[in-house]
């Protein structure tokens, strides 16, 4: 590696560096409470670099925000997600995702308690609890388009019914009210959750869930969806 290519990888990997303590810096600000938080100037003395820097690195307030989201999600299991959405059974899916989600959560807790808290009066948060709520909702719409073709759905509920019941339930607060309300640990809270979706949801006699921790999270091979109801 010529001396030019040297200084230049130099370079990035400092940037890279002084990116990971800024962020760290925000998640440790915003874990302590939502309340005045997120101070760009505290961040910036926490991470050992200038306000100018913190600017020059993420745009703004908003900009950081949005990337320590962004970073959170991606590092708390989004992949896996992303994964169990496209399992071609969608009672398998809704079971698998719904796990999944709680553990990701179960991860940042005191963080995404204080994001959606402060998405709620603090403009530079509602881009944060976008890139975090991003496509919830028409997955969970996917889903439910799922379980009614495939036969899954009770005769009385509705599409739209059941993704407004799903997305309640695959919401932060949904699991915040059970593991932090109840004290519940992170398994716990998605048996209860996936329970109390399949019993508001779904028909009867359902097949059974695997044991958790038996079906590794992986690219699914083909599989036979069950036959619809006439």
């Amino acid at each position: 590696m010529d001396k030019r290519r040297y200084v230049q990888r130099a370079r990035a990997d400092a940037s890279e560096a002084t990116r990971r303590r800024i962020l760290e810096a925000a998640r440790r600000t915003l874990e302590r409470g939502p309340l005045g938080a997120l101070k760009v100037d505290e961040v910036a003395r926490a991470a050992n670099v200038s306000r100018s820097t913190v600017y020059l690195l993420y745009g703004s307030r908003a900009g950081l925000f949005d990337a320590l989201a962004r970073h959170l999600r991606d590092t708390a299991g989004f992949e896996e997600l992303v994964v169990a959405s496209r399992l071609p059974d969608a009672l398998e899916s809704h079971r698998t995702s719904a796990r999944i989600a709680v553990r990701m959560y179960a991860r940042v807790p005191d963080l995404a308690r204080a994001l959606f808290t402060l998405a709620a009066i603090d403009p530079d948060a509602v881009a944060a609890v976008r890139a975090i709520e991003d496509g919830r909702r028409p997955g969970q719409a996917h889903l439910a388009r799922g379980l009614a073709a495939q036969g899954y759905l009770r005769e009385d509920v509705s599409v739209d019914e059941a993704t407004d019941i799903l997305n309640v339930l695959t919401s932060f607060q949904a699991f915040d009210e059970l593991f932090t309300g109840s004290g519940l640990d992170a398994e716990t809270v998605a048996d209860r959750l996936i329970a109390m979706a399949e019993r508001s949801l779904c028909r009867p006699n359902l097949p059974a869930a695997a044991p958790v921790g038996v079906r590794p999270i992986a690219s699914p091979g083909p599989r036979r969806a069950p036959t619809a109801r006439p």
